[in-house]
């Protein structure tokens, strides 16, 4: 059987209350200890410099401009172009007062601004903070005050957002820096709360005009601060030093060099997924390492160009089938991989061209250490047959700590290992397949955490409401439920709405199915939840959820398993109907 990663410590029964854990793994170019790093290229300011060396004519960021209706061809910026743009912003923010360690938010959609932006907070040892508003409704203003940003890049159509007074935060800002021009109207709202407005060609402006020596990081600054969904309530900022992302973009060096089809300076990354996520970040980084081009993407849908070489997939799991697809279709490879903001984007990886991963998110990454630890209330044993168990990743790429989180960070980081919360089972040729989530979060299709627990219980205050199963699909984009309706509300909804009958008959009306849907979106928006933590479909159940149908505890604790079992067949008729794409109950 060919092998995938090699054990390099013997798993250990559990003993004195602590669990079992599995066998260490390592990836097969790391069996002898972990290849050491370029010693050009100790931090993320490195990557950029010496590709700029290295390739100053190359074409390094692409875009397309907005003219009578339609994008245009793809615009280019070399290498040479970048750097001197990012010398000017760079020293543009130091005449502005930024100093090493100031946090430099960047809030808007992937362009070159984004990227100039973030490379010269690099340059002058400056913390670029991603803010990113998909994390909920509050998250802007949240990331704005927790990490105590002071100078913000914003895109034109996100300025209103930030402006808007709910974003209270905005006032402890010294300026604002919009990556095209600012109204009239915005910069009398800015100034408004004492913030120094600029247009994207006024601070370049600046820069020119008082130029500032580089203030170059050390590995074990933090290079950025991303924020990631909590289990519930507010983001947690993952902390990255540079020495992260330099030991990751080293590592994806050494693992794509084994293949005989060579990366080259020609080769273009379309960048879709939004920089805030480490995986595009850490992609991205790698392109520029090796002198190659990135192009943002505009909505570039109705053909792929004939040019693909290589197809990743990170963000959610991809179905054998979907992958199969593509494998076949697309003529080109793709690999799993997997990985969180915590462990720099990369946990396992998987090899483009061997069909066996199929279904699998392949080995340990070249950087990191691999084990499963047991979990005893869900059953799971890595020195078991399979051996299953929580995912725990040790290395370089591990990140520092949760910003201003320190218990958090001590739950997750436990004597040098990162505990991912995601359960894996680990395959005789030593690859990693992920089958479950300890803590009840589900990741779904679109890359979202979703904590069902926690919206189980905002759902619960909703009056016609009894009880409430909230079910999701990593291979689905939006939420269901089986819902128990609360008996006397709904009998006073009968009344009221002409209808008859007993309690489980008025359980199988669509008339109260579309009402409890509406009351569900009505308390969603009340508690200011996000769009995909919705419920989208439901199932009325005129039967408790109890113990002698075995879908509870006895603490009354939901059997999420067994419930689903319950349910399959109402939940996969119920995910056809939506994916016809109206929003129906059942």
């Amino acid at each position: 059987m060919k092998m995938f990663s090699v054990k390099v410590e013997e798993g250990r029964e559990g003993r004195d209350g602590n669990p079992s854990v599995g066998p260490v793994y390592r990836n097969l170019l790391a069996k002898n200890g972990f290849p050491p790093t370029d010693a050009d290229m100790c931090t993320a300011w490195d990557v950029f410099r010496v590709s700029h060396e290295k390739y100053p004519g190359n074409r390094m960021l692409g875009w397309r401009e907005f003219n009578d209706g339609k994008f245009g061809p793809y615009l280019w910026k070399t290498y040479e172009e970048v750097y001197e743009e990012v010398m000017h912003i760079g020293s543009a923010l130091r005449a502005s007062g930024a100093e090493p360690g100031s946090r430099i938010g960047i809030y808007g959609s992937n362009c070159p601004q984004w990227t100039v932006a973030m490379e010269a907070c690099n340059a002058h040892s400056l913390i670029c903070v991603p803010l990113y508003d998909t994390l909920g409704p509050g998250a802007v203003n949240f990331i704005i005050g927790h990490a105590e940003i002071d100078f913000v890049f914003v895109q034109d159509k996100k300025v209103k957002e930030l402006l808007d007074p709910e974003c209270t935060h905005a006032k402890r800002l010294k300026m604002i820096v919009c990556f095209t021009s600012l109204t009239v109207e915005e910069k009398k709202k800015a100034a408004s709360i004492e913030v120094k407005p600029y247009s994207w060609n006024e601070f370049l402006h600046m820069g020119k005009d008082y130029p500032s020596e580089l203030s170059p990081p050390q590995p074990l600054n933090i290079c950025t601060i991303m924020y990631t969904s909590g289990t519930s309530g507010d983001p947690k900022g993952v902390i990255l030093t540079h020495e992260n992302i330099v030991t990751c973009v080293g590592g994806m060096d050494l693992f794509m060099d084994q293949f005989e089809d060579k990366m080259t300076v020609d080769d273009v990354y379309i960048s879709f997924l939004p920089l805030a996520h480490i995986l595009d970040r850490m992609i991205e980084e790698y392109f520029f390492h090796k002198g190659a081009s990135v192009g943002y993407y505009h909505g570039v849908k109705s053909r792929l160009g004939g040019r693909i070489r290589l197809i990743v997939s990170g963000g959610a799991p991809l179905s054998s089938e979907v992958e199969e697809f593509l494998r076949v279709t697309s003529c080109a490879f793709v690999l799993q991989g997997y990985g969180l903001t915590e462990t720099c984007g990369l946990t396992t990886v998987g090899f483009p061209d061997e069909m066996s991963l199929i279904g699998t998110v392949g080995s340990a990454f070249v950087s990191s250490e691999l084990r499963l630890e047991e979990v005893p209330e869900m059953g799971y044993n890595p020195l078991g047959d399979p051996p299953r168990g929580e995912i725990c990743v040790r290395g370089k790429t591990a990140f520092a700590g949760y910003y201003k989180n320190p218990e958090l960070t001590r739950e997750t980081l436990i004597d040098g290992w990162f505990h991912t919360g995601d359960i894996g089972e680990m395959l005789p040729n030593g690859v990693v397949k992920i089958i479950d989530r300890k803590k009840n979060l589900v990741k779904l299709s679109q890359g979202e955490y979703v904590a069902l627990e926690y919206l189980e219980k905002v759902y619960c205050i909703t009056p016609i409401v009894e009880d409430i199963w909230v079910y999701g699909d990593s291979f689905k984009s939006m939420l269901v439920a089986v819902v128990v309706p609360h008996e006397e509300n709904t009998l006073r909804w009968a009344h009221q709405n002409g209808h008859r009958g007993s309690f489980s008959e008025l359980c199988s009306l669509n008339q109260l199915r579309d009402y409890v849907r509406l009351e569900l979106k009505s308390t969603a928006e009340r508690n200011k939840l996000r769009g995909f933590e919705h419920i989208k479909g439901v199932i009325l159940e005129p039967q408790q959820f109890d113990a002698g149908r075995d879908l509870v505890t006895p603490t009354l604790k939901k059997k999420r398993g067994i419930l689903f079992k319950c349910y399959k067949g109402k939940i996969d008729e119920l995910y056809k109907k939506l994916s016809g794409g109206r929003t129906t109950s059942y």
